[in-house]
């Protein structure tokens, strides 16, 4: 036991709560992990939740190196339920031109700079948001200036839990 939370047998835990009649509830709690998505040679990334599972999203990390090819990159990120329709777009303050490296943060909680801080570094802020199962987290250039070439590195911290 863990204050009002339990591990069953299979190492996973669940919170211990009590309905209007006294009956316990046991809820699966959620536990953090890490989505990245580390390939070359692509602007355009995509997360989904898996089958049974729910995701609080905590924060995502891109990294974004531009090729030379000339063109102003607009970082996007875009939640979609199960068939692919947006429930909600997020874009960076600041566009990015050719041949840079970039850091951005889209985080529940984080500054909205409409600059880059240091050179390399911009936040945005999103809502606080839990995606259920089939939800769709795609993070991408909405120009596609070089989408087959620029270098995309992508990381979704995520808290989740089996519903």
């Amino acid at each position: 036991m863990y204050g009002n939370t339990v591990k069953d047998g299979s190492g996973s835990f669940y919170h211990i709560l009590q309905d209007s009649e006294g009956r316990l509830i046991f809820v699966p709690a959620f536990s953090t992990g890490l989505s990245s998505d580390t390939a070359a040679n692509d602007s355009d990334k995509t997360f989904t939740v898996p089958a049974s599972t729910e995701w609080r999203l905590l924060s995502i990390w891109v990294e974004l190196t531009t090729t030379a090819t000339v063109g102003d990159r607009q970082l996007v990120v875009q939640i979609q339920d199960g068939t692919t329709d947006v429930i909600a777009e997020f874009r960076a303050g600041v566009v990015q031109a050719a041949s840079l490296t970039r850091n951005y943060l889209f985080a529940p909680g984080a500054v909205d700079l409409t600059s880059f801080r240091d050179t390399d570094y911009l936040s945005t802020p999103i809502p606080e948001l839990i995606l259920p199962a089939a939800y769709i987290i795609r993070v991408y250039d909405n120009n596609a200036v070089d989408a087959a070439a620029d270098d995309m590195v992508a990381h979704v911290r995520r808290a989740s839990r089996a519903i």
